[in-house]
């Protein structure tokens, strides 16, 4: 590099260590600190510091490469978690591997106490639950930009990292397109690391699935400057619930370049998804006594139900250094995702002996979307006060096409699933032609500033973000715009960070969501937008580093305006705030020699305020458990040089089905555990590294509900082993 190791540190430490004796190297490691600290400026220099993939600056790992050490935060980039005003975390792509995860829902259950899956393993498409609210699929980010991911599941092969954000996160990635308060999902994308990678995996899975997985990475030019990523994978065959065929393939290309000043990077990911008699949930009628769950394997769909599902995506990112202390950046992607499929989208519960019915929908369609951000980060000391600035400019136009053809209604049963051969006759009230359904519109301007003062102990961040929606549901047949809104709302935000010692932070904020209002195909208003609803967060927390394992600590309340489907007229409205009071606990890392840890627990109040007139004030949210908690356990055997035992208990509390706005009592969910047991065996063919994994989900082969904040009745997955084997050469 063509300046100094000395010139490079006077650069730079100064504003990322602005507390030298609050930061500096810990007891016992100080001469080889030192010594590393500046090799890894001279390595991993400007260069590489503020991209997204492994060789581009992420947060390193703790001990075990599980969890990393920091997050994206959209606006703010990169943060250690020590240093960030806001509970997030961040699993690998170790994690991935190990847990043999199929889906970013799959994984985040069975890692992370404060999310769990809100759809069954056989369904088309994933949606989270966090701190009690929905967050689908569609509204994850990738990159650090909405849009741009597949509507329906994201196949982890192409992902380094999966971020989890909780609470609304409006100010710092602008608002998600449907309006989730629960959190954001940042998908990060792998990149080429500094030494050669070859890996190949064969995957099985029971009763009768099977695939191959393809990662390879190499870097190119005389200072390694260029990194190349590609990724394939693909899966298929028969699932354990009766009836239902799986197939899915994805394939990317992750490029980037580093140089003295300038970084760029690209990412093109195609994946296709592919589901015959996939499963789909229900709700109960009102004031039901919920019956027994049954066996998940019983599947409710028709042969003649199918989905099929095609995404590509393009992005691109570019960073300048103007200076050693100001960043431009910039990036822009689109999205092209298509589908079609038939299905029941959502079985009416009618007794507690079973009977339901159902209905048979067809559709096709497809979401086009074109995605960008461009901004700059900055750093100057005043006085003694040090800041980092940072101002960004988004914006996202979608369109959305629709075709459907609905059949009539039948009669059918939980436990005796009434098989059709046909759909019938299709009704000509339901049918319509492809058309543009929908649109939205978003564009917003983010500012802040993050100053550190008292010698590194106070760090303070205030900013704002200005919003601007414009959206709206289209006639099925002329395409005028039936219902729209376009209106703007400013987002601010305010983060507190105390580092009274180097392995202690204490934290707290207050910031603000925009939620977008729209009637559900159930209400007799089906699509009607309403303007978007200002929900609130306040949050305090501590944060404990003891080097090779991580802890938090938080307590939260979020305050949520919404609406809700009225029992009697059927019609959607606006009235009634959701406030979820909790507080959660984390351990995650090497808490001792040979033995890894993800764990922890969310105590949740979910409740209605403000209902109208009154009538509902005080009952239970739908879908959100009073307590969640997540046990994962990772041993290295001392009788076995290699091998690797693991466990994971995931407990998920009981909840409320159906919808809220019914008296008490109301159709309750029991409480659950699924039970995950697994073995790693790690050695070598010749001089090749070769892994062997082969994990239990849902030992015990449990039935039960899921908790879904649609009030939907969702069934957890039966027990699956699978096994799988990759080799590095």
């Amino acid at each position: 590099m063509a300046r100094s190791v000395t010139a490079i540190l006077a650069a730079t430490v100064p504003m990322i260590n602005p507390s030298p004796g609050r930061a500096g190297p810990r007891q016992g490691e100080a001469d080889a600190a030192v010594t590393l600290d500046a090799l890894s400026v001279e390595a991993r220099g400007p260069a590489r510091q503020a991209g997204t993939g492994e060789a581009g600056g992420l947060p390193p790992a703790f001990a075990g490469g599980q969890v990393a050490r920091g997050t994206r935060l959209g606006l703010l980039g990169n943060r250690d978690f020590m240093e960030t005003p806001f509970s997030a975390a961040s699993y690998t792509e170790r994690t991935i591997r190990d847990t043999q995860a199929v889906s970013v829902g799959d994984l985040l259950t069975r890692t992370d106490p404060s999310v769990r899956a809100s759809i069954g393993s056989g369904n088309r498409y994933d949606a989270l639950t966090i701190r009690g609210f929905r967050v689908d699929n569609r509204e994850f980010a990738l990159n650090g930009l909405y849009g741009l991911v597949p509507d329906y599941r994201i196949n982890p092969a192409p992902l380094e990292r999966v971020e989890v954000l909780k609470g609304p996160a409006a100010f710092l990635f602008g608002a998600p397109i449907y309006g989730s308060v629960a959190g954001t999902v940042n998908v990060v994308t792998k990149r080429a690391g500094e030494e050669p990678l070859n890996r190949v995996t064969v995957d099985y899975a029971s009763p009768a699935r099977g695939g191959a997985q393809v990662d390879l990475a190499r870097r190119y030019g005389d200072a390694k400057q260029v990194g190349v990523r590609i990724n394939g994978a693909g899966f298929g065959g028969d699932t354990p619930i009766d009836r239902t065929g799986q197939r899915n393939g994805v394939g990317s290309l992750g490029l980037d370049y580093a140089g003295e000043r300038l970084r760029l990077f690209a990412d093109v990911i195609y994946q296709h998804d592919a589901y015959d008699s996939q499963t789909r949930g229900g709700n109960p009628v009102p004031d039901l006594r919920i019956p027994r769950a049954p066996d998940p394997r019983r599947n409710m769909s028709q042969d003649f139900d199918f989905s099929r599902a095609d995404s590509l995506t393009g992005l691109g990112r570019a960073e300048y250094d103007l200076t050693p202390d100001i960043t431009l950046f910039g990036a822009l992607g689109a999205n092209r995702f298509a589908y079609d499929k038939q299905e029941n989208p959502a079985f009416t519960l009618l007794d507690a002996t079973g009977r339901t019915r159902v209905n048979s929908v067809f559709q096709t369609g497809d979401t086009a979307t074109l995605s960008g951000e461009a901004g700059v980060r900055g750093r100057f000391a005043t006085g003694g006060i040090r800041h980092e600035v940072a101002f960004t400019a988004t914006r996202l136009d979608q369109d959305l096409t629709l075709g459907q053809t609905t059949y009539a209604n039948y009669l059918s049963n939980l436990y005796a699933p009434v098989r059709l051969a046909s759909p019938g006759r299709p009704l000509a009230a339901g049918t319509f032609p492809l058309g543009r359904s929908s649109y939205n519109r978003m564009t917003s301007y983010g500012v802040s500033d993050t100053m550190t003062f008292a010698d590194g102990l106070v760090e303070l961040l205030v900013g704002a973000r200005r919003q601007e929606i414009d959206t709206g549901n289209n006639a099925p047949v002329t395409g005028l715009v039936t219902s729209a809104y376009d209106r703007s709302a400013t987002t601010p935000a305010l983060g507190l960070v105390l580092r009274p010692t180097e392995a202690l932070s204490l934290y707290a904020n207050t910031v603000q969501g925009l939620t977008a209002l729209r009637a559900p195909g159930t209400a007799v208003n089906s699509g009607q937008a309403f303007a978007p609803a200002r929900s609130r967060q306040y949050e305090v927390g501590a944060k404990l580093d003891f080097t090779t394992f991580g802890a938090t600590l938080s307590a939260f309340q979020i305050t949520n305006p919404a609406g809700n489907v009225d029992p009697l007229s059927q019609i959607y409205g606006v009235g009634g705030t959701q406030r979820n009071r909790g507080f959660e606990a984390t351990l995650f890392g090497e808490v001792a020699p040979d033995l890894r840890v993800i764990a922890g627990a969310t105590l949740l109040d979910a409740r209605w305020q403000r209902t109208r007139g009154g009538l509902y004030d005080g009952n239970p949210a739908t879908g959100a458990p009073r307590v969640q908690a997540t046990t994962g356990l990772e041993w290295d055997t001392p009788f076995l040089r290699g091998l690797t035992a693991l466990a994971t208990v995931v407990y998920t509390g009981s909840s409320y089905a159906g919808t809220t706005f019914t008296r008490l009592p109301f159709s309750k969910i029991p409480d659950w555990t699924s039970v995950d047991l697994g073995l790693r065996y790690t050695t070598r063919v010749g001089d090749k590294p070769v892994t062997l994994r082969a994990t239990v989900t849902n030992a015990a082969d449990r039935h039960f509900w899921i908790a879904n904040p649609n009030g939907a009745l969702i069934l957890g997955a039966p027990r699956t082993v699978w096994l799988s084997a990759s080799l590095d050469y």
